[in-house]
């Protein structure tokens, strides 16, 4: 099958819940330090900034997410139709950046300070180089002390060699 098949059957064939979960924008680095996480699920009255097309530079808080086509609307952004009306613009996510979150759900800020899985990960590698640091030094430690024995070996054997030289004399 076509690589571009496969992908619209994930993305516009997928579940509510899988499409749910495709609403996310990048944050702002502010944001990255404070939560170490790149993105974030976009939630009604989050405030972002367009980076991308024709309204790009814009600000504004989130008052309509559309999960079928991925995108949101911003508050205050309309477009005229030929007839007279305002419609809301709806800007596809992937061409937004949050700047503050709503942090109105204690839901979502558990989820946002639980640690990335990443950082999880390279916290349970980090145990691992520091045992690694420890067998080289007991490797280490184990070499010298066999060099120490073949030491004392050839000083032992030094000492027997001498007093058979002093008892043949």
């Amino acid at each position: 099958m076509k690589p571009t098949k496969v992908r619209n059957q994930q993305i516009y064939r997928a579940s509510n819940q899988t499409r749910n979960k495709q609403i996310c924008a990048p944050l702002s680095k502010d944001l990255r330090k404070k939560y170490s996480r790149r993105s974030a699920r976009i939630v009604t009255d989050d405030n972002i900034k367009i980076i991308r097309g024709e309204y790009k530079g814009l600000t504004g808080k989130v008052t309509k997410i559309s999960i079928d086509t991925s995108s949101v609307a911003l508050e205050g952004n309309k477009k005229e139709k030929s007839k007279g009306e305002k419609v809301d613009v709806f800007i596809h996510s992937s061409n937004v950046i949050i700047t503050s979150l709503n942090t109105s759900d204690k839901w979502r800020l558990k989820i946002l300070e639980k640690k990335p899985k990443s950082k999880i990960k390279s916290m349970k590698e980090e145990p691992k180089k520091k045992d690694e640091v420890k067998s080289v030094a007991k490797k280490k430690d184990e070499v010298k002390s066999v060099a120490k024995k073949k030491d004392e070996v050839k000083s032992v054997a030094k000492k027997k060699n001498n007093d058979k030289k002093g008892v043949k004399k």
